[in-house]
């Protein structure tokens, strides 16, 4: 504190500011580690093996949420790619033994997310290309998952998320589902729009206005 009474008042206030900021992060993180683990206590003592299927997939869930958020933490600035990256590198561990490989192409800068946005959108991420990984690929069969971020004009982020694997049943082509309603909502949680697959495509697309459009 004796550094902070030395700087100008207007420079105290920020450098204050981002102390207090950075130590609610590490807090929240701490907070998200101790959920993932007692998700994974209750997961093994479950007797019922669809109860603990489920409890196992929330604890990978908030696990891939603590990542994105401490990749965050290491940057001045929240980033969607360094987030999105995050995420790749968490589902290669299930993804490399089946020989599906996953990929993250960036083609333009994305400027204008606050970070719960960004987070928001590891979360959408993670949900749509596990269900690929879990759903869209036959055992020995190799694949790709393919994460793409670009621009729409000025206005909004564009994400893609798209596989190589099975086509969607006749039915409800891959717009039903509990991940896809999880999806659905995280989505508009954020003010963003969710755009299944046309027919005959497996290309998902997820859109957000960008901060001043």
């Amino acid at each position: 504190m004796n550094s902070l009474a030395a700087l100008p008042q207007g420079a105290r206030q920020q450098e204050l500011n981002e102390l207090l900021l950075r130590e609610t992060n590490h807090r929240c993180g701490n907070d998200l580690q101790l959920v993932v683990s007692l998700l994974a206590l209750q997961g093994r003592r479950a007797a019922n093996n669809e109860v603990r299927q489920a409890l196992n997939e929330a604890a990978e869930r908030v696990a891939i949420l603590a990542r994105a958020r401490r990749a965050m933490q290491r940057e001045r600035a929240p980033n969607l790619e360094t987030a999105l990256r995050q995420v790749c590198e968490a589902l290669h561990a299930q993804a490399e033994p089946r020989s599906i490989v996953i990929s993250l192409q960036a083609f333009q800068e994305v400027e204008g997310l606050h970070a719960t946005q960004i987070t928001t959108l590891a979360l959408v991420v993670n949900e749509l290309a596990t269900n690929a990984i879990k759903h869209a690929f036959e055992d020995g069969v190799e694949g790709y998952v393919h994460v793409s971020v670009d621009r729409h004009g000025s206005r909004d982020v564009v994400i893609t998320v798209d596989d190589d694997g099975l086509p969607f049943p006749e039915a409800g082509g891959g717009s039903g589902g509990l991940g896809i309603d999880l999806v659905k909502r995280l989505m508009a949680s954020i003010g963003g729009l969710f755009i299944p697959p046309p027919a005959g495509r497996k290309t998902f697309e997820l859109r957000v206005p960008l901060a001043g459009s």
